[in-house]
């Protein structure tokens, strides 16, 4: 009798399993489809409030001539200071971005692994400005690029260009998906 006990109880909790996985195997949402462009692209909008409250951003504020962008601030990337999250849309080309940044202001640019097959490169600044940026090809003639650094310095913590670098490499798969297809 034991054993068709042990039998019974089995079956019961398999079959139990079986329907608490049924309830929560609901397919994730299919993404969002890409813009066709970067026009299509409303800055500040680019993340949904779901992704703005995980990555604990927060206030965004538009960014207007000779920049198209969006800048949060947020915590999420280094508990102990505030920092700054900036999106911008370039009509140029990542190798022109990257070119025109590296001659410009010093930044050390270096083509890094590539994100679901787009080609990214990381831009860190020298000296005091802890910066890092992350700059999206999107095709010959335009780009995107991300930067995240401490907020004006009110923080009594600062972030090192490891911190930041760690934290635009945690966001890069989930803005690459928001970004047009890649075309050559």
């Amino acid at each position: 009798m034991r054993g068709r006990d042990l039998l019974v109880a089995c079956v019961a909790l398999m079959s139990a399993c079986g329907v608490l996985t049924a309830c929560s195997s609901d397919d994730p949402a299919p993404p969002a489809p890409r813009p066709s462009g970067i026009a299509e692209i409303k800055p500040c909008d680019f993340f949904t409030q779901d992704e703005l409250d995980e990555y604990e951003l927060h206030d965004p504020g538009p960014l207007t001539s000779p920049l198209v962008g969006c800048m949060w601030q947020g915590s999420k990337f280094f508990e102990d200071a505030s920092t700054v999250l900036v999106l911008t849309l370039q009509d140029r080309s990542a190798d022109a971005e990257s070119v025109a940044l590296g001659s410009s202001s010093g930044e050390r640019i270096s083509e890094r692994k590539a994100v679901n097959g787009r080609r990214v490169w990381r831009d860190t600044t020298p000296g005091k400005d802890v910066t890092c940026g992350l700059i999206f090809e999107i095709d010959g003639s335009s780009s995107a690029e991300l930067k995240l650094s401490e907020f004006l310095g009110v923080s009594d913590a600062e972030p090192t260009q490891q911190d930041l670098c760690k934290g635009l490499d945690e966001l890069a798969p989930r803005v690459e998906e928001k970004l047009p297809a890649v075309r050559t």
